[in-house]
């Protein structure tokens, strides 16, 4: 089930999002890397129940048996901010199930032309599996590394026979 959280969720998801961090990610950080993610979650964890309440940021998480299991979060409707799943859960289809929840959402903006993320290095395959391309060579900013990644938007039309 793939549900918007409360603000009580958001801790749990977080801590969930600095494990899959911790053992995935955290490797191909420097130190100078890994404190700015750590120092960002602490940071995200006190703006995050007001930035939803605004709409400027979306988090959603997918729960089994009661558990959240992965998390996918957007800035501004169309920035992937966050996205992890468990390990126990890879390759599941987890991931996809998130991010088509984002997709369907914004496919009904006619505004909306692309949805962006700023990939760790690890997550690039599952997002090329999604449909994002590289935008740009590898990234590097406070110790974050990151390939810059976007999904266009494609609408289908209908004409009337």
């Amino acid at each position: 089930m793939i549900k918007k959280l409360t603000k009580n969720e958001i801790k749990q998801a977080l801590d969930l999002v600095n494990r899959v961090f911790s053992e995935f990610v955290a490797v191909d950080y420097s130190e100078q890397g890994n404190k700015s993610f750590n120092d960002y979650l602490k940071i995200k964890y006190d703006e995050v129940a007001n930035d939803v309440h605004t709409g400027h940021k979306k988090i959603l998480g997918y729960y089994e048996n009661g558990e959240i299991i992965g998390v996918i979060a957007t800035r501004d409707k169309t920035h992937i901010a966050l996205m992890f799943v468990d390990k126990q859960h890879h390759k599941k289809g987890i991931a996809k199930r998130l991010y088509d929840t984002i997709l369907f959402e914004l496919q009904n903006n006619p505004d909306v032309k692309r949805i962006t993320v700023n990939s760790s290095l690890y997550a690039v395959p599952v997002y090329e599996r999604l449909g994002f391309v590289k935008t740009d060579e590898q990234q590097e900013k406070n110790g974050i590394i990151y390939m810059p990644m976007e999904h266009m938007i494609i609408r289908h039309i209908t004409k009337g026979i």
